[in-house]
């Protein structure tokens, strides 16, 4: 029976579980090391993204368990409970998150530095400051919405337990937040004065939510919804 082996996979777990088959033993027998980790774009994109060693314990070989490659870092063993290095789920997906979105903007040519401006349980921010952030943005928010979307699929990949993640530039998203609202308001006040239903199409979910959100507690309309897919559209009709 061997006394070490490489494992691969798209994930920590994956490459270990890799190394344990070709040995044959628990984890609780063998230590691991990290040879390769990719980076976050890699994973997204589906390629291997770690390679680890895995070494039973007691095994004369110790050039298997020490760092004797700058590449190379431990790694807690499957079975571990203890936190790593202290860091909660979604501050290791506010950090999976920053990584990745880096890469995009880097390969992009955009000269960005991305920041966590807030995480938590529900929710996790990332800013990217810099002076080319009309570039990320596009036209109408299109290119931000995209690269938000490829963002929180790669990062909620990292964790059991996912938050919404939201990408922003230049403060564009509470501009545009006070936009929708300001323009459902006064919408509000159209569909009072004229008596009738006023129908908002072309809206992305995430407007349609802030429009509803908006007028929520308005006494004068009420808000719903109707359509499928692209077709659906916001209704605010006044209230009798």
């Amino acid at each position: 029976m061997p006394d070490r082996a490489e494992g691969a996979g798209k994930t920590l777990e994956a490459a270990q579980q890799d190394a344990l088959q070709q040995l044959g033993v628990p984890a609780d027998q063998v230590e691991f090391v990290v040879l390769e980790r990719s980076g976050a774009l890699a994973g997204l994109l589906g390629r291997t993204q770690f390679r680890v060693r895995a070494t039973r314990i007691g095994a004369t070989d110790a050039g298997a368990v020490r760092r004797d490659d700058h590449r190379e870092e431990p790694t807690r063993d499957m079975g571990a409970t203890e936190d790593r290095s202290g860091s909660t789920l979604h501050e290791e997906l506010a950090e999976a998150g920053r990584e990745l979105l880096q890469q995009m903007v880097d390969l992009m040519g955009i000269d960005g530095q991305v920041v966590i401006a807030s995480a938590d349980e529900e929710e996790v921010v990332l800013n990217v400051e810099g002076d080319d952030g009309g570039l990320l943005i596009g036209r109408h928010g299109a290119t931000l919405d995209a690269v938000q979307l490829i963002v929180a699929i790669g990062a909620n990949r990292k964790v059991p337990h996912g938050a919404r993640v939201i990408v922003d530039a230049e403060g564009y998203r509470d501009r545009h937040r006070q936009m929708v609202e300001e323009r459902a308001l006064k919408l509000a006040e159209e569909a009072v004065a004229s008596g009738n239903e006023v129908v908002v199409p072309d809206l992305k979910p995430y407007e349609r939510r802030l429009m509803h959100l908006a007028l929520k507690d308005n006494p004068t309309v009420e808000t719903y919804s109707e359509g499928e897919g692209d077709d659906r559209v916001l209704v605010i009709s006044p209230k009798d």
